[in-house]
């Protein structure tokens, strides 16, 4: 019977970023499993500038939990703070968004979502090396990057994804209240603690995600010169449900163990020239 890779390597749930990898590099994303990535200065760069994207519109809340449930709250609480900023603000960035594929559990963190004309939009920044537009191949791995998104938005805005999936996919036992410490902590920071237990502050957040209007089927992806933090240029993405499925599928059988991890075409090989496990590590 096959290992599930996510059991093999101790994962309890995917990343949006390992699903959409694979459409870059199916072994690259094995091995970093086995080798973690370590960061880089372009890494470290482009990690700096979504940060400054984020403080300009909204503050992450910081703390430091004494139990699972305020670990579980906190999480939920800049959740819930993103969520507030967009109803209220029209746009909120860097919010943190759980769901299924492929019967996995999965995360992400969508860089901005935006409300116009009654319409909510996804976009996704990236940041890149060279002040030029990205190949075809690399537009083609965040394009299932942001249809994921797009997906995981509407699943938790319909109930398709609701509060005993996420309490699951924590792996929380009965939700109980927060530590008194952690209140302590939080009223400390200037935060008002107007939910006192995970159910409770889950229960506004998933409210929330029902109140965002509908989604629009056209998602952005923005680049950004990381020399000088210029705007490079737009992709237009649009919504395609039936070909993300079959991508998710494809995907799947990687992660069920029913399948090894493919290796790039022979004529995608120059990838392996940007890839830092191409010492030895990556082997035929």
């Amino acid at each position: 019977m096959p290992v599930p890779v996510l059991e093999k390597y101790g994962k309890s749930r995917l990343r949006v970023t390992d699903i959409s990898q694979q459409f870059w590099c199916e072994r690259q994303v094995e091995l970093s499993l086995e080798f973690p990535r370590e960061e880089t200065p372009e890494t470290i760069a482009g990690s700096d500038i979504h940060r400054e994207l984020m403080h300009e519109i909204i503050e992450e809340i910081e703390a430091v939990p004494e139990t699972v449930e305020d670990e579980a709250y906190l999480l939920l609480l800049n959740i819930d703070t993103g969520l507030e900023q967009l109803l209220s603000g029209g746009k909120t960035r860097e919010l943190r968004v759980f769901g299924k594929a492929g019967g996995f559990p999965i995360s992400g963190t969508i860089d901005e979502i935006s409300i116009s004309g009654n319409r909510t939009f996804v976009l996704d920044h990236k940041t890149r090396r060279t002040p030029r537009m990205p190949s075809p191949a690399a537009i083609k791995t965040t394009q299932v990057q942001v249809m994921l998104y797009r997906k995981m938005l509407q699943d938790l805005k319909d109930g398709i994804y609701a509060y005993d999936d996420l309490i699951t996919d924590l792996k929380l036992p009965v939700p109980g209240e927060i530590s008194p410490g952690f209140i302590k902590e939080l009223g400390s920071g200037g935060v008002k603690v107007d939910c006192m237990s995970v159910e409770e502050i889950c229960g506004r957040v998933f409210d929330r995600f029902r109140r965002i209007p509908e989604l629009s089927d056209s998602m952005i992806i923005r680049y950004i010169y990381q020399g000088t933090k210029e705007h490079i240029g737009d992709k237009i993405i649009e919504y395609d449900p039936v070909s993300l499925e079959s991508k998710i599928a494809y995907a799947g059988l990687f992660w069920e163990g029913k399948r090894k991890a493919f290796r790039v075409k022979q004529s995608e090989r120059w990838k392996c020239s940007y890839c830092e496990y191409n010492d030895g590590r990556c082997v035929e």
